[in-house]
């Protein structure tokens, strides 16, 4: 049906168009009404509940002797604890990943030194970014990890959220008796947004909760962008409450002085000491025979304990008078070993250290100077010897030749 009106010019124009209009706008203006309505209805609601809340709220006084002390217990001896969140963090090709695997494989055989030494344990494994089929399970066989052990976590037509599924989480640890979560990387499965750092912190202390509650480590990765600090904390990628909210955190870092070595340095640790070694490391291919064919897959190779950190890199980056200081750093180390001959190298480093040049200074000056390194050994009978090369090479810049 078609509403018309009279038009003083004698012609008809359709006018139901116009009532739709105005019957719309009616309801609009009922509906905000409303909306209004319920928006006070509930803001009153809750300061009533605040009211009350007030009201019972209390501050409870407890004696300190009340409390009975507990020991943490390491996953990896003072590297990283149970019931914790750990980090592992670096920039992109550094071999994080590769680094997961190694550990679930030392995890699932029982020869990662600390709680579960000689007990392997299932480890459950949440994969964000790569394939299991072509690149997480060859890595895991690289690593000699045993498949048995290690559970993948998935949400079937879905993505697995934190902490939405950290009761589900829970319930898997305790079915499979897993030692620790991997989470690859941990930013891919935080519900938080990443510029809410009030959420990002509540979410993060849930999932402490989670691993308290179970006895798991929950270890992550976190990619770190390139920043003027020689805090790894201050350089990890989207929220800085991923830094905050962990109790330990390892920082892996290419090392220039070394190419195609790599270093893992504990960088932060509330429950520990960070005044152990760290590892230099390198990525290696490994090949895997499958079905007549070779997939090719990489594996973390150790290749000795370092005083390198990764935070002592960083710190030189920052260093704009960096040239200078190495310069001196190499005078100095090529003095002393003309006086002493091939020496140990631990000793080397702590008369450095003496002489105010840091670990990875000292690395680097090696380095320069093309010092000759000769290890023998292993573990704990593992020793390294520094000495000159011959033809000592210059230092400082090539001469200017015409």
């Amino acid at each position: 049906m078609e509403f018309v009106r009279a038009d003083p010019a004698g012609d008809d124009e359709p006018v139901g168009s116009i009532v739709t209009e105005l019957i719309e706008e009616e309801k609009l203006t009922r509906l905000t009404e409303v909306e209004q309505l319920k928006a006070l209805a509930r803001d009153k609601a809750n300061k009533a509940i605040d009211k009350m809340n007030e009201d019972t709220r209390s501050v409870v006084a407890q004696r300190a002797s009340s409390f009975v002390m507990k020991r943490t217990h390491w996953l990896w001896t003072d590297r990283i604890p149970m019931g914790e969140v750990t980090l592992i963090a670096g920039r992109g090709g550094t071999g994080k990943s590769t680094m997961l695997s190694r550990l679930t494989g030392d995890i699932t055989t029982g020869t990662l030194p600390g709680e579960f030494r000689g007990r392997p344990r299932a480890v459950l494994y949440v994969v964000n970014e790569d394939s299991i089929e072509r690149t997480v399970n060859p890595r895991m066989v690289a690593a000699g990890a045993d498949l048995e052990l290690i559970f993948y976590l998935a949400v079937p037509d879905g993505a697995l959220v934190l902490p939405r599924d950290c009761q589900r989480i829970q319930e898997r640890a305790l079915e499979v008796n897993a030692a620790c979560i991997m989470l690859d990387p941990l930013s891919a499965n935080l519900g938080a947004k990443k510029n809410d750092q009030d959420q990002m912190r509540t979410d993060m202390q849930a999932i402490r909760r989670m691993c308290e509650a179970v006895n798991i480590s929950a270890i992550g990765l976190a990619h770190t962008k390139k920043a003027m600090t020689n805090n790894l904390m201050d350089a990890i990628l989207g929220s800085t409450e991923l830094g905050n909210v962990c109790r330990s955190a390892m920082g892996v870092m290419a090392d220039e002085s070394q190419p195609g070595t790599y270093i893992l340095s504990q960088e932060k640790s509330n429950l520990g000491r960070l005044d152990i070694a760290s590892y230099r490391y390198e990525i290696k291919g490994f090949n895997i025979p499958f079905e007549g064919e070779v997939i090719s897959t990489s594996k973390i190779q150790i290749i000795e304990e370092s005083d390198v950190k990764v935070s002592d890199m960083l710190a030189d980056n920052m260093d704009t008078g960096n040239s200078g200081k190495l310069g001196d750093a190499q005078e100095a180390l090529r003095e002393y070993l003309e006086q002493s001959g091939e020496s140990m190298k631990t000793e080397v480093v702590k008369w450095m250290q003496k002489e105010n040049y840091p670990p990875r200074t000292v690395e680097r000056a090696a380095a320069k100077l093309k010092v000759v390194s000769k290890t023998t050994g292993f573990g704990k009978d593992r020793k390294t010897t520094w000495s000159l090369p011959e033809p000592l090479p210059p230092i400082g810049p090539p001469a200017i030749t015409a």
